[in-house]
């Protein structure tokens, strides 16, 4: 099933890829690129592939995959042309049936670049107290306080300094101190890659402080336990929040855009005959 959904991500990525370079290939700066692959005339240089695939998809197997993709895509075009397919009725009605929809997609896209949807606090305090239950968690989340530095005497001082008072004055003692990096991350127990950092993270009480650990090489951690929500538990609001926002940003889309459609279809002269059969 997982390779299925990523060779159909993967399709969906290249049919995306395929369209942009028809809309906007550029012959002379294909030439002075590194060409990846290269069938009879046409190219898929380094510069496309990388723009193709996300930073988190940029993977050796991905990249195969796309490419592998791009060459039967590339093979059998090219297949069509010669056999004439591009000038069949049946491909021409499709092609420019095709060409609407894909335009229409264009507008809307621009449409809501143009007015953009952005829920003010209000609505979005609301908008989560009314559907709570949209935001039960389906994995255990923990918000963690993470100190980071390269020496390990320092790590082993600013840990004393939060055991002794708190994270947040520890913090705003060390403030002008470069060489230590603060921060609070909320994180679900599957984005915990490090064993050592799952182990560690499973038997602190909250608020509890770690001992000093080597989570990545060269880097000493100190991490605390601010806060853990179970799952199927509904996290707080200010955890939530931009989770809530986005959801709502995309009902506000949609009902802008159908709003839009409706006095578009008001606007126009339309003659509908209707009939039975």
């Amino acid at each position: 099933m997982r390779s299925l959904r990523t060779h159909s991500r993967i399709s969906l990525q290249l049919l995306s890829f395929t369209l942009i370079t028809l809309i906007a290939a550029c012959s002379e700066e294909q030439k002075s690129e590194k060409i990846v692959v290269k069938v009879n005339e046409s190219v898929l240089t380094k510069t496309m592939l990388d723009s193709a695939l996300s930073a988190k998809a940029n993977s050796a197997k991905l990249k195969d995959e796309f490419i592998n993709d791009w060459i039967e895509t590339e093979v059998l075009y090219q297949e069509a042309v010669k056999d004439g397919v591009l000038d069949e009725d049946d491909f021409v009605t499709l092609l420019n049936r095709s060409k609407k929809e894909l335009a229409g997609i264009f507008y809307i896209k621009k449409l809501l670049s143009e007015n953009e949807q952005t829920p003010d606090e209000d609505e979005i305090a609301k908008y989560f107290n009314d559907y709570k239950d949209d935001f039960r968690l389906k994995d255990d989340l923990y918000k963690l306080n993470f100190l980071r530095v390269k020496a390990f005497d320092k790590a082993v001082q600013v840990r004393s300094k939060i055991i002794e008072s708190s994270w947040d004055k520890t913090k705003d003692f060390f403030r002008t101190d470069s060489t230590l990096s603060f921060s609070s991350e909320n994180l679900y127990r599957h984005e915990l890659q490090s064993a050592i950092l799952l182990r560690i993270v499973n038997s602190l009480m909250v608020n509890e402080t770690s001992i000093v650990l080597e989570i990545e090489p060269g880097t000493f951690s100190v991490v605390q336990l601010a806060a853990k929500y179970p799952v199927d538990s509904i996290a707080p609001y200010e955890i939530e929040k931009e989770n809530a926002k986005n959801r709502l940003i995309v009902l506000k889309q949609k009902e802008f855009v159908k709003e839009h459609i409706k006095k578009l279809v008001e606007e126009h002269n339309l003659e509908i005959e209707r009939y039975t059969e």
